[in-house]
């Protein structure tokens, strides 16, 4: 995402999205305790939840690279000012 020009356009929608979520959620909530009690609220709310859980780890692509693809995985490479380069060992 990062060096598309959308980087900003994206974290504004989904800043956007979790605010009028959170607002929501006490209204609906209110409404809910209201006509049916407590614990139908915190269960709505709570299967609203699972739900976005849901659609979230099976909609969303994986953007990560897989470490066993990335060159040297497994071993870190640390580069420090002035060291010099290791001896290749036989």
């Amino acid at each position: 995402m990062r060096g598309t020009g959308r980087y900003n356009v994206s974290l504004g929608a989904v800043a956007t999205v979790q605010g009028i979520g959170a607002s929501l959620s006490n209204t609906v909530a209110g409404m809910i305790v209201v006509q049916a009690g407590y614990n139908v609220a915190f269960l709505t709310l709570a299967a609203v939840a699972a739900v976005a859980f849901a659609t979230f780890l099976f909609v969303m692509p994986e953007t990560g690279t897989p470490r066993s693809a990335e060159p040297g995985a497994g071993t870190p490479q640390v580069k420090l000012p002035g060291a010099r380069p290791a001896a290749a060992s036989p």
